[in-house]
């Protein structure tokens, strides 16, 4: 008697580790620009400080985008051609959307 083995899965990735590391980043980048826009409201703002505010609001929508792609299941794809993003990228710069070759030509 021969019995057939179930197809072999593809286990998904344990993106536990990414999400907890994005959620911490998310709220450094919310305390540091709390703490820029309370420097912006001078009677003479600082434009380092209001472009650094800027700067870590693009950045924590960028983590959101990136939360948002592990509940999806899609963290770790490149959002442009479907790639993988290499794991030295997403330990380097952890919300990062796109693989280096896409990020380069946009």
């Amino acid at each position: 008697m021969t019995t057939l083995s179930p197809a072999p899965t593809t286990a998904s990735p344990d993106r536990a580790p990414s999400r907890v590391l994005l959620e911490t980043q998310r709220a450094d980048c919310a305390r540091q620009r709390e703490l820029a826009l309370a420097e912006t409201a001078t009677s003479m703002p600082d434009p380092v400080t209001v472009n650094r505010a800027a700067s870590l609001l693009r950045t924590i929508g960028e983590i959101d985008a990136a939360l948002e792609r592990i509940a999806a299941g899609t963290y770790g794809t490149c959002v442009h051609c479907g790639s993988a993003v290499p794991a030295e990228r997403l330990e380097f710069r952890p919300f990062a959307a796109a693989c280096v070759s896409c990020q380069q030509t946009r």
